[in-house]
């Protein structure tokens, strides 16, 4: 039996019927985490050698060139050349937990933190999060460990946050 009881302003008691949750339909969700995540490391530089950094790191590229070396541009047939290198390594893009996926990440490479220092004072360095939410008010946290581990490799952390929505929403619009 409910113990609080609600009255109108004439002091009649107000009964709420049970509601069947089955025959709702939900007009807003609020809060929850990102639904997918993915995230990659980079660098970047005028200088760069793609060969050098594979080698420190003990990991192949997603992709990588190095300067006026021909590469192709993004996820297309187009190539060009430029006057810097880049080297990256990029997670899949899923489910798992951010904190989970950073810690893999890092822990995939080397532990050496002197070779962070090599790679860090040669070259722009940084972790990039993507975040994908298919409602608004998601939100995320970076663990301490994880922190510290971004800390101790001298990485600078970017998130890109991507809004996919719902595909029925999408469609009415």
């Amino acid at each position: 039996m409910d113990s609080i009881r609600w009255f109108d302003e004439n002091g009649k008691e107000i009964i709420h019927e049970p509601i069947n949750l089955n025959e709702t339909e939900p007009i807003a969700e609020i809060g929850g985490v990102f639904e997918e995540f993915s995230v990659g490391l980079n660098f970047y530089s005028k200088t760069l050698d793609r060969q050098e950094i594979t080698k420190l790191l003990g990991i192949e590229p997603t992709k990588s060139w190095n300067a006026n070396e021909k590469h192709t541009v993004g996820n297309t047939k187009k190539t060009r050349i430029t006057d810097w290198g880049k080297w990256y390594f990029n997670s899949k893009r899923d489910k798992t937990d951010l904190n989970i996926k950073l810690k893999d990440l890092l822990e995939s490479l080397t532990m050496d933190l002197e070779i962070w220092k090599i790679l860090t004072s040669k070259y722009e360095a940084w972790i990039d999060v993507a975040g994908y939410m298919e409602n608004w008010n998601r939100g995320f946290s970076l663990n301490t460990d994880i922190m510290k581990m971004l800390s101790d490799r001298n990485l600078k952390i970017e998130f890109d946050i991507y809004y996919d929505g719902n595909e029925e929403e999408n469609e009415d619009n």
